[in-house]
């Protein structure tokens, strides 16, 4: 029999709720389709930080590594000093791409039927000052007016982030990739970065390529997002395009944050506090999707279709509680109905 190992960091909030969740779905897709996978729950997050004293324990690291994958539903940064638990993870792990795939779904609203676009990001350097040093934040005041903050941006970081969408783009059969930039104003940092994408184009000549200024790019994917396949950029430019692309499927967009050593999938949600389960009202389909990309990433693509299919159907019928929503998806999955994308 197939085994994954995945690890399932409870986080806050609903969090630890979507793990259990998320490790009873595995067990029973995985008792369907002839695989097993070998669970962990690991403590992440804001709770992980008021009984540890970080956000993320030594055994949580180690327990990611060791693993093929892992699921992050819901993490609170509010109350953590320090770099945030994301952020942290991305570091100590060395996660240097950020992977999100927007795809308009029916039953939520989205800008267009069709839309259909991926933005990977690279998030080691950039303006994320945290990540740029070996001890410090990377911003600092010279006076009480005045502050700074670093970015750093290298040749080796963006061609390593840039082979990484033309490879993506390749794996997944898409056929253009369109790196952003502002390089007219950040002459040294962006011209690394195009450099580093032209030569990574050059080596991946099956993949169309082509350069955006970044705030034509914010303006394109609210006129023409049709015109976009695969966005490749820069860590702050990134993360405000990537969540503005996510607003566009009203945020059912799963993400995967991979390095060499470890993959972690959690999902692009801006919700104003992931205690929101106290109310029952938390809407655990972006999390859901994460599990949907995992399970596709691990080479289990019929368990990620049958999971693909009760999700869409899930949203034409949603359930008014997150209770009902999940209490559906088991009956839906456990009846044996199937419907692949």
């Amino acid at each position: 029999m197939r085994t994954h190992r995945v690890a399932l960091l409870t986080g806050d909030g609903i969090g630890p709720v979507l793990a259990r969740e998320a490790d009873d779905l595995l067990a029973l897709l995985g008792h369907r389709f002839g695989f097993c996978c070998e669970t962990a729950l690991l403590p992440f997050g804001r709770e992980a930080f008021t009984a540890f004293g970080t956000p993320l324990p030594d055994e949580t690291a180690k327990g990611i590594r060791s693993a093929d994958a892992a699921f992050a539903a819901a993490v609170d940064a509010k109350g953590v000093t320090g770099p945030t638990p994301v952020g942290l993870l991305r570091k100590k792990l060395d996660l240097f791409a950020d992977v999100r795939p927007i795809r308009a779904r029916p039953g939520r609203w989205s800008l267009r039927e069709d839309l259909d676009l991926v933005v990977i990001r690279e998030i080691t350097q950039g303006f994320l000052s945290d990540r740029n040093l070996h001890a410090g934040c990377g911003e600092w005041m010279s006076d009480a007016d005045t502050a700074f903050s670093l970015r750093v941006i290298t040749y080796g970081a963006s061609r390593r982030i840039a082979d990484h969408a033309f490879d993506y783009a390749e794996k997944n059969g898409r056929k253009k990739v369109t790196a952003l930039h502002k390089s007219s104003i950040f002459k040294l940092t962006c011209g690394t970065f195009l450099r580093a994408c032209r030569d990574a184009a050059a080596a991946h000549p099956a993949v169309a390529y082509e350069e955006e200024v970044v705030d034509n790019a914010a303006n394109g994917l609210i006129a023409h997002p049709e015109r976009y396949d695969v966005l490749l950029t820069t860590n702050l430019f990134g993360d405000i395009l990537s969540d503005e692309a996510a607003a566009l499927v009203s945020s059912l967009a799963p993400s995967v944050n991979q390095g060499p050593e470890a993959r972690v999938y959690l999902p692009v949600t801006h919700s104003p506090s992931y205690e929101a389960l106290k109310a029952d009202a938390y809407d655990p389909i972006p999390a859901l999707l994460c599990l949907h990309m995992l399970l596709s990433e691990l080479g289990e693509p019929e368990a990620a279709a049958a999971l693909d299919g009760a999700l869409s159907r899930l949203l034409l019928h949603p359930g008014e509680h997150t209770a009902q929503q999940l209490s559906a998806l088991r009956r839906a999955l456990s009846g044996g109905e199937e419907e692949g994308h």
